[in-house]
């Protein structure tokens, strides 16, 4: 799975040490936890918090384009 690492929208969050990261597969605007993140900005890995239900859901195939993360083929 192709993935990128992106904060979640949260007013009390200005600080993006301090916000929740989502991961993305094939749809850039839609976390894997299903949560919009179409106008959030890419982070590095290890920057914020992450997304329990995105990490959950990381190594298992992607919901919308089948991807199968490399080793579970």
């Amino acid at each position: 799975m192709t993935t990128a690492t992106l904060p979640a929208t949260a007013p009390s969050n200005t600080d993006v040490n301090d916000r929740t990261t989502h991961v993305v597969c094939c749809n850039a605007d839609l976390a894997l936890c299903g949560l919009d993140v179409s106008d959030e900005p890419v982070v590095p890995d290890g920057v914020g918090h992450d997304c329990i239900v995105c990490l959950d859901l990381e190594d298992q195939p992607c919901p919308r384009c089948g991807y199968t993360p490399e080793g579970d083929a």
